[in-house]
C-alpha cells in the first residue's frame, strides 16, 4: 500500500460536506446524532430493491425522514 487509498462514502453523501469526525471510530460513551429516519420502512425498502446503504441516493433517504 503506498497511503493513497480513498475511503468510499454513500452515495447519498456524495458532495456534501461530511460531518465532524466521519471517519474516525465510533465512541460507545457518546450518543450518535438522530437522523429522524424510519429505519424499518428504510429496511425493507433496501430489501425489496436490493440496494445498500451504500448504494441509496439523496432523494431515496427522503423518503423516509419524519419531523
Amino acid at each position: 500500500m503506498n497511503g493513497t487509498a480513498t475511503k468510499k462514502i454513500p452515495k447519498f453523501l456524495e458532495g456534501e460536506p461530511l460531518p465532524a469526525g466521519y471517519f474516525e471510530p465510533v465512541n460507545p460513551y457518546v450518543s450518535a446524532p438522530s437522523r429522524k429516519i424510519r429505519i424499518g420502512d428504510l429496511a425493507a425498502y433496501m430489501k425489496q430493491h436490493g440496494k445498500t446503504m451504500w448504494d441509496l441516493t439523496k432523494e431515496e433517504i427522503k423518503m423516509f425522514e419524519y419531523e
